[in-house]
């Protein structure tokens, strides 16, 4: 057990500070869920708090790598980053249970009422979680040294595609829910991940004439973005 939490006890202090960070985040959230957008409407503000934290903490983790692309110094703070992934997978599992408990009362079955996503936004949702589920479970140094490198690396390119799932999943639940500051701060990370994910890829991949297999992923998750965004918002 040790060994699975060896980096975040050499460094305590950081993880104790970041911890302290998120909370005050979340309790952000979550006040101006509870007494300005819905007043003392708490589930309604636990579902909405533990989605726009998740979210944004993902988000936030995803633009570090861009950022990191543009600065290589500042990969040394490669430890951010991992700490935003796995705490915004804390929150969206909170997420999860209370739109479990609070929505569907427990019964997890009435998630699948139908697997088309179009119709039914939770399948996004679904899939998002299941891929950060992974991300979250092989983000120790103990997994990549049990997984290997190389492995740990592919492994952990699914995040795109959960990512994918993730945007989609909160932009069609409930759109009205991101009209306020707390969904302008979510779409504004979105809109920069995107765009810094999409201008990395035009210039890595173009140095190698979009020939390789990470352009061929990369431009299958273009597809996937232009498709499904027809189909969610101009098909109907």
């Amino acid at each position: 057990m040790a060994r699975l939490f060896e980096g975040a006890l050499k460094n305590w202090k950081f993880v104790l500070k970041f911890l302290v960070f998120s909370v005050v985040f979340w309790l952000l959230e979550f006040a101006y869920q509870f007494y300005v957008l819905e007043p003392e409407n708490f589930p309604s503000a636990l579902i909405r708090s533990f989605a726009f934290s998740g979210a944004t903490f993902i988000g936030l983790a995803l633009l570090s790598s861009v950022l990191f692309k543009f600065k290589p110094v500042y990969a040394k703070y490669w430890h951010v980053r991992r700490s935003l992934g796995v705490t915004g997978f804390v929150f969206i599992i909170g997420h999860a249970l209370s739109v479990t408990l609070f929505v569907f009362k427990g019964d997890v079955s009435q998630v699948f009422f139908s697997l088309n996503p179009i119709e039914n936004p939770m399948i996004f949702g679904v899939i998002g979680y299941m891929v950060f589920l992974v991300m979250a479970l092989t983000s120790t140094d103990w997994a990549m040294q049990k997984i290997g490198a190389a492995r740990w690396k592919t492994i952990h390119r699914l995040v795109y595609f959960g990512y994918f799932a993730a945007v989609f999943h909160f932009l069609t639940i409930n759109q009205p829910a991101l009209f306020n500051l707390a969904g302008y701060l979510l779409l504004a990370v979105t809109f920069l991940v995107l765009a810094g994910e999409l201008y990395w890829f035009v210039k890595i991949a173009g140095k190698n004439k979009f020939s390789t297999l990470g352009a061929k992923i990369g431009f299958l998750l273009i597809l996937l973005y232009l498709v499904f965004a027809y189909l969610v918002f101009f098909a109907k």
